[in-house]
């Protein structure tokens, strides 16, 4: 019996030993953080997030938080990125396997330039989403997805950075979405010009933008975070 009780504890606390520490905030500013216990298998993660359009304020986000492999497969520097034609989204973040290791508040990524790469987007005084958009920076993707408040539905179409796209395929499970609405179907990425049609991504006519670009822009990046 002293056996088992020994073993048993030293297996405990190993464990607790073992157990990654991060630090936690969610804010504009983030003027303090609290630690927090990360789950067997992340890592820790700051961020800075910005979002921008030609008729809103810049808003701002930054993210220190545990993070799934999904959003962290590796140590090291990332740059998120999505366009929705009049609006776009970037942000910097950085992972990190020690205790307390994000305590760093990320400076912005710098001006995006354009690529090679061109998007369908949705234009919401034609409802049509049939507009060539130029992908920026770290944009290599084209997506499309719809996502539903009550019972209206509306088109989201744009360029997307290949990180964002893989964090994003399980879309269902992200807690933040409920603040905006749900997504029902997609993202779905490609990677060659203009391959977001409706039918390639969406496969039905439903409206198009009818939800503030700012708040939805700031939760395609920030939801990939929870």
């Amino acid at each position: 019996m002293k056996l088992i009780f020994s073993l048993t504890l030293i297996w405990a606390l190993s464990n607790t030993a073992g157990a990654l520490q991060c630090q936690m905030c969610i804010d504009t500013q983030c003027p303090s953080t609290v630690p927090v216990t990360c789950p067997s298998g992340t890592m820790c993660i700051t961020a800075s997030i910005q979002a921008t359009s030609s008729s809103e304020t810049p808003a701002r986000l930054i993210y220190k938080a545990c993070a799934p492999s999904s959003l962290c497969p590796a140590t090291g520097s990332q740059t998120f990125s999505v366009s929705l034609g009049g609006a776009n989204a970037v942000g910097s973040s950085k992972c990190c396997n020690t205790d307390n290791c994000n305590s760093e508040t990320l400076a912005l990524p710098g001006a995006q330039s354009d690529n090679s790469l061109q998007c369908f987007t949705c234009n919401p005084l034609t409802s049509q989403c049939n507009t060539t958009l130029q992908c920026k920076g770290a944009e290599n993707l084209c997506f499309g997805m719809s996502v539903t408040i009550g019972s209206t539905s509306s088109l989201f179409f744009g360029c997307a950075s290949a990180n964002l796209c893989t964090a994003a395929s399980n879309p269902s499970s992200i807690p933040i979405l409920q603040s905006v609405g749900n997504i029902a179907r997609g993202p779905t990425c490609c990677a060659t010009n203009l391959c977001n049609t409706i039918a390639a991504t969406i496969g039905s006519d439903a409206c198009c933008i009818r939800l503030g670009v700012i708040p939805l822009l700031l939760t395609l990046l920030a939801f990939t975070f929870y």
